[in-house]
């Protein structure tokens, strides 16, 4: 019997379910013992060896900026996550897979062979503001214009969708992670100090607004220093945080007035009426609907759970594959 599998790959995590639910949800991670090829653990596992590892153990992400930069690295985890999954090649796995509508054509059929190799059967390939927007309840395969804003940790995606198809499109390789990379270079050059990646991120999640507007709040985080790499505790403030915010807002807030702007006229009036969503992990900041709201003149939503809406979409898809089928053939080219 056939298994079903969604894959959802980001920069930052990486989702798969199969009909039943979510079976992984864990950071895009793989550490791999380079003396001998093999995978020594992936997601939170290989999060926790970040740092403790020794010279011949590597951990790797695979992507940067929503684009695939180590295809075998890819394979590998894929396959990691079959295992997980409890799929083999006897399985005869049938898999949906989100991809960046920036990917290119070399990109796209590397990602499939690497879930061949892993052991698929047949891997369907669906953009990723279409797996949004199906995750959302849209009606993409209908002749009505809907608007997806997908933000994630490295690439920024805008789409306005109608009759299954992407009629406009906006990209920006560039996410939560490059807000992160700024305040950890701040903190460096005004401080003298690094930071942690997950203590970056968690400063942005608690103090970040996308309006800038300063809470007065001040945090001691754990840090080292760059000249003598002592540990010290360093005081971080709202104000430094939201600087850091600046360009990813403004980036993204051009990204979707130029989607908008190329929108046929009877599809801009959709949109007008039914306004803009915002998925992925970085729509959770704070404010940003509200800057995105008042830069595109139409309204503008963070969805419920946004950073699963991509996989939710991905499951419906294996629910309704045959009726989904013309929709997946047209998008994975």
């Amino acid at each position: 019997m056939a298994t079903d599998v969604a894959i959802d790959i980001g920069t930052a995590s990486t989702r798969l379910a199969t009909t039943r639910g979510v079976v992984f949800d864990e950071p895009t991670l793989v550490a791999i013992d380079t003396s001998t090829g093999d995978v020594i653990d992936i997601g939170h596992g290989a999060l926790d060896l970040v740092g403790r590892t020794t010279r011949h153990i590597v951990v790797f992400r695979p992507l940067a900026q929503g684009a695939t930069v180590d295809f075998d690295v890819t394979a590998r985890l894929i396959a990691a996550l079959f295992e997980r999954a409890g799929v083999s090649k006897l399985s005869r796995a049938r898999v949906v897979m989100s991809v960046p509508s920036l990917a290119t054509s070399i990109e796209r059929r590397a990602l499939r062979q690497a879930a061949l190799q892993a052991g698929a059967k047949e891997v369907s390939l669906i953009e990723a503001p279409i797996a949004a927007a199906i995750g959302l309840g849209l009606a993409v395969q209908d002749p009505i214009g809907s608007a997806v804003a997908v933000l994630g940790a490295g690439a920024s995606e805008a789409a306005l969708m109608s009759l299954g198809g992407i009629v406009t499109s906006g990209t920006r390789r560039m996410g939560g992670g490059d807000i992160e990379a700024t305040l950890g270079s701040l903190l460096r050059s005004r401080r003298g100090v690094v930071v942690a990646p997950g203590t970056l991120e968690a400063l942005k999640i608690s103090m970040g607004s996308a309006r800038r507007l300063s809470s007065g709040q001040t945090v001691l985080v754990p840090a080292r220093t760059v000249d003598r790499g002592r540990p010290v505790e360093v005081a971080v403030t709202s104000d430094i945080v939201n600087e850091a915010l600046g360009d990813v807002v403004a980036q993204t807030a051009r990204l979707l007035e130029e989607c908008l702007s190329d929108a046929p006229p009877d599809l801009s009036q959709d949109i007008s009426e039914r306004g803009l969503t915002l998925v992925g992990g970085h729509a959770q900041l704070r404010d940003f609907a509200d800057v995105l709201a008042l830069a595109t003149g139409i309204t503008v939503t963070v969805a419920n759970e946004p950073a699963t809406v991509i996989i939710r979409g991905l499951q419906l898809c294996l629910e309704e594959m045959s009726s989904l089928h013309a929709l997946l053939r047209d998008v994975d080219r």
